[in-house]
């Protein structure tokens, strides 16, 4: 489909020189669809009766177009096909089922019986022939689609099942071992996606004691496929799920694509984490070192105090024994005591052979003696 790319201006332009109606007929939009784009792009668009206005040389008001819009300034719109009425759905899923419908050489319709089959579906009918002779037979290392129905109603699931398999094929598209071996994935660009046919069950008052109730089946298929985000289940309606197999698996493609772009965000959002944690980490650690040093700072500033408060000690002690001549009595604990006090001076830290290996802050804060334990 050819798609044309306008900015906020070129939209604004538009709506405001061409009817919604004649934009409709020209772009594959509804009128609605066109309202919403401009509500979603903050675009004013024309009051009611301003075309008429116009018409008639009367005065009508135009709205301007403000730059207060923060998103991006990018508008895609298609083309309408000649002719085709079908493409005022312009949602993804849609575009994306209407071209795998309009590929000649796609083969979606569920045949009256079965030709050909995928190996996946020939695996699936010898298992259930095993089943039959042996109810306890079960093989792990097999691959068989998982479809739960009754038995008159076997063939219709195998016939969709193997067309919808084969339509996956031809789009590219592979399978692989379920790891806890219930049956084959759906790998589409790397995502994996369950699926599982069953046969609806009507829950009846049952006449026994036990269980209260009873399971009827009722001929309606359920089709489960994806897991978590991407899970999405189908059910027999109006429409049968044979004529939804093209809208199911253009489902699956637009789920991968959204789940690779969202594993790419997350891989993004965890690169982005790591970093910040390792700078977040990088600051913790400077503001350690930073307070660290700072408490060794104020550790040593504390200590010099002391240091000034001995050293004035033992001037005064000095002087003293000057003055009563008994400065030769103490001039051996002078000595001593002016050394331990080098030793202490965070200034000088002159070395002490018995003291060198003692922990400053336990002689500055000795330990309170517990005399209930001795």
């Amino acid at each position: 489909m050819e798609t044309i790319v306008l900015t906020r201006q070129g939209l604004y332009d538009l709506v405001w020189t061409t009817s919604l109606t004649k934009l409709s007929d020209k772009y594959a939009l509804s009128t609605d669809d066109i309202k919403k784009i401009c509500k979603n792009f903050d675009i004013p668009i024309p009051e009611n009766g301003y075309w008429m206005k116009l018409k008639y040389n009367k005065e009508a008001k135009v709205v301007k177009l403000e730059n207060t819009f923060k998103g991006e300034d990018k508008i895609v719109l298609t083309i309408r096909e000649k002719g085709n009425p079908i493409n005022l759905d312009q949602s993804p899923l849609s575009i994306l089922t209407k071209q795998i419908e309009s590929d000649t050489k796609a083969a979606f319709i569920v045949p009256a019986k079965l030709s050909t089959p995928d190996p996946l579906i020939i695996q699936t009918k010898e298992y259930w022939d095993k089943r039959k002779k042996d109810p306890y037979y079960h093989n792990g290392k097999v691959d068989k689609v998982s479809i739960s129905v009754e038995n008159d109603n076997k063939d219709r699931a195998l016939r969709f099942m193997d067309t919808f398999i084969k339509l996956l094929r031809y789009r590219g598209h592979t399978f692989q071992r379920d790891i806890n071996g219930w049956g084959p994935d759906i790998i589409i660009n790397g995502i994996k996606f369950p699926f599982r046919l069953r046969e609806a069950n009507k829950r009846i008052p049952s006449n026994k004691p036990y269980p209260m109730y009873d399971y009827i089946p009722t001929g309606i298929f359920v089709f489960d496929t994806g897991e978590y985000s991407t899970e999405k289940v189908w059910k027999d309606g109006k429409v049968k799920l044979e004529q939804l197999i093209p809208k199911i698996v253009a489902k699956l493609e637009i789920d991968a694509e959204k789940e690779i772009i969202r594993n790419e965000e997350s891989r993004l959002w965890h690169i982005k984490y790591e970093e910040e944690k390792k700078i977040k980490e990088a600051l913790l650690q400077r503001k350690k070192i930073e307070v660290d040093n700072f408490k060794v700072l104020l550790s040593n500033s504390e200590r010099f105090d002391k240091v000034i408060k001995l050293r004035n000690y033992i001037t005064m002690v000095e002087e003293k024994a000057l003055k009563n001549n008994t400065i030769t009595e103490l001039s051996a604990w002078l000595n001593w005591s002016k050394d331990k006090i080098d030793w202490y001076d965070p200034v000088i830290r002159k070395q002490d052979e018995l003291l060198d290996d003692c922990d400053i802050t336990e002689i500055e804060n000795p330990k309170q003696q517990n005399y209930y334990n001795i």
